[in-house]
């Protein structure tokens, strides 16, 4: 994500590095940013292909619901959607797609440290 900790700040991509930014705990089957206390959202609770996928208060609600797969896929349950990386390049949005491939599509391999 870039920098910004407001409802709705988008969910970038980007090369890793060690700021608070890209740093996400995993709470129960929810993601949240220690720094902002924001939970990683799929905006309005779309369940569409390339829906948003944000920062946002934490709630408890299915667009904050995560699983996390074996193969190393993130999927949205209530959706049935991948976390999704549009591009490889610094800044592309994350977004929900169809789940492609099992582990074999690189923008849809997640790894959690």
């Amino acid at each position: 994500m870039d920098r910004g900790t407001a409802d709705g700040t988008p969910v970038q991509l980007w090369d890793c590095g060690t700021d608070w930014n890209q740093k996400w705990t995993r709470t129960g089957a929810t993601l949240v940013n220690p720094h902002s206390g924001k939970c990683l959202d799929v905006a309005a609770g779309s369940t569409a292909n390339g829906a948003k996928v944000q920062l946002w208060s934490c709630n408890g609600t299915g667009a904050q619901q995560w699983q996390f797969n074996a193969n190393g896929t993130v999927t949205n349950p209530r959706s049935g959607k991948c976390l999704d990386a549009g591009s490889s390049a610094n800044g592309a949005l994350l977004q929900i797609w169809d789940c492609y491939g099992g582990g074999t599509q690189p923008n849809q391999v997640w790894t959690l440290n």
